[in-house]
């Protein structure tokens, strides 16, 4: 039954979101650039294994929580990241020094960051910018089951494009990473990649429409990691444009 397939992969994404919340909480910075590589192709490899024993119960689920929780430790950086930079900018905004999109700090800038910036005084504006993200995008989970299931369109047509969309978006982290180390780049990305995730949240609903019937653990464990993977990018993404806006 398609009840079935439905209760178990929304059962597992929840499971891998709380997972992912407890250990991004945990770990707010990386110690050691060591650590961060090994948490990287740790995520991979345990991506892989999920690939390869999707099928065999329980081992598939025991793989999916160290994944989610790999997951959890990787953006918990990146989340910690995004919220001293808003802080920093508010900082300086609460001075009447205006920080553009894309735009660097100058040495006096710093040095007066160094001898009185108080984080703790905008951790409450932060919290708010992290529910806006969480707000915006169970709004978009919801919506696009919403579409996929009230209605009869098949978003089956969009796999090429979102494939080659996703590789793009791949190669502009890899080049910003490495060449470009642009805010307005990352931000400009972000923006696409939201566009993005939102459209694979419609195709992999549509995928799950299309496997009712399947009642394998093979099969909800692929589409629940599919949408999982799709509302952590999404939730990045617009936490980083909301972050960034004025």
């Amino acid at each position: 039954m398609f009840d079935i397939l439905f209760a178990r992969t929304f059962l597992i994404v929840g499971g891998m979101l709380l997972i992912t919340s407890i250990t991004s909480r945990i770990n707010k910075t990386f110690e050691t650039t060591k650590e961060m590589f090994i948490t990287v192709i740790a995520t991979f490899v345990f991506l892989l294994a999920i690939m390869l024993f999707a099928n065999i119960y329980p081992l598939n689920i025991f793989l999916v929580a160290v994944f989610s929780a790999l997951v959890g430790w990787e953006i918990g950086p990146t989340i910690e990241h995004l919220g001293k930079r808003f802080k920093i900018k508010r900082y300086f905004k609460s001075r009447g020094i205006i920080i553009k999109k894309g735009q660097e700090i100058n040495d006096e800038q710093k040095n007066e960051l160094e001898k009185s910036f108080d984080a703790t005084k905008y951790h409450k504006e932060w919290h708010n910018i992290v529910f806006q993200a969480l707000f915006a995008t169970a709004l978009a989970v919801f919506s696009t089951a919403g579409i996929v299931f009230l209605t009869s369109i098949d978003f089956s047509f969009l796999g090429g494009f979102l494939f080659m969309s996703l590789f793009v978006l791949i190669i502009m982290g890899f080049l910003n990473v490495f060449f470009f180390r642009s805010k307005m780049f990352s931000l400009v990305k972000a923006y696409i990649g939201a566009i993005i995730f939102t459209l694979y949240l419609l195709f992999d609903f549509n995928m799950m429409e299309k496997m009712k019937g399947d009642e394998s653990w093979g099969a909800a464990i692929t589409i629940a990691v599919n949408i999982y993977l799709d509302i952590i990018n999404l939730f990045l993404d617009l936490l980083e444009i909301l972050a960034e806006s004025d």
